[in-house]
């Protein structure tokens, strides 16, 4: 019997041993070893070293380390999350200094959706009822789903600005019957191509008078010159003498015909435009889709 006793006392001391909090010189052997990470820069052992101790006793030390290493590290939404958690168990001056300093780095995020539904940031899914959150500063997707419908956004989120963004579901569409569904909608009807070839006709022709309307013109302009210098080589027709009516008359040809060369040529151009915006604005029958996925 006496075996079994010593048995039985050794597992009921097991037992009470188990539920007690860690030994001092367990939690001074984990703060030692913590340190010791820190300095030989191994940061991420350091945060889970206290994080342990944090999970044992709810140490504010615990809180204010993990959230100094996580802001070293550079992970600023976890070091704002136990540098908060430090401040309210320890409100000390130093550590409200490095929160503070955390959460000028950071933004604010606020999602406005329908109550019941999932709330996801860059596909973290938040906690019900959770509706602001700190973000890295930066873009940011947010998303809502419920009962298989989904609706998302893309959110921009200056450091040390605060974002809301507006969420809800697209309109349900009405079940259309199979055979309507399939068939896709009618491409327009393409616009007649007569007025192109008249326009380009007409142009052509506008712009042919008006190429020989001023090469006409400048005959009569050189023919005037020529008559009115073989009357007086000095003076010309500038004093009226015979044969200046030959001259008078070159002349007025001259500006006649230039001034049908000028309207041809503004109505050739004025054609071509016309011909080219129908071109461009008539419909081809061809059909564009947009498609948004929600």
């Amino acid at each position: 019997m006496r075996p079994l006793g010593v048995c039985l006392a050794v597992l009921l001391a097991s037992a009470v041993a188990r539920a007690e909090p860690p030994r001092r010189g367990t939690r001074e052997q984990t703060i030692q070893a913590a340190n010791r990470a820190v300095g030989e820069q191994r940061l991420a052992d350091a945060r889970e070293l206290w994080r342990a101790l944090w999970e044992a006793e709810q140490a504010p030390e615990a809180a204010c380390n993990i959230g100094q290493l996580s802001s070293r590290m550079g992970e600023l939404v976890t070091a704002q999350e136990y540098l908060a958690i430090c401040v309210r168990l320890d409100p000390g001056e130093t550590h409200r200094i490095e929160l503070a300093r955390v959460e000028a780095r950071l933004g604010r995020l606020i999602v406005r959706a329908a109550p019941g539904v999932t709330v996801r940031v860059d596909g973290r899914e938040l906690d019900p009822g959770v509706r602001e959150v700190w973000v890295r500063a930066g873009d940011h997707l947010v998303e809502i789903e419920r009962a298989g419908r989904r609706a998302s956004a893309p959110v921009l989120v200056p450091a040390g600005e605060r974002r809301q963004v507006t969420l809800d579901f697209p309109p349900e569409r009405p079940d259309l019957p199979p055979e309507r569904a399939a068939q896709p909608a009618a491409p327009p009807t393409p616009g007649p191509t007569w007025p192109m070839y008249v326009g380009l006709a007409g142009a052509a022709t506008a712009a042919v008078v008006g190429g020989t309307a001023l090469a006409i013109a400048e005959d009569r302009r050189v023919t005037a010159f020529r008559r009115a210098h073989q009357i007086s080589p000095m003076n010309g027709c500038a004093v009226p003498r015979p044969g200046c009516d030959e001259v008078t008359e070159a002349a007025e040809e001259y500006f006649t015909l230039r001034t049908v060369a000028i309207g041809a040529f503004i109505g050739a151009a004025v054609l071509g435009a016309g011909t080219g915006v129908y071109w461009y604005l008539q419909p081809d029958g061809a059909s564009v889709t947009v498609a948004r996925r929600w």
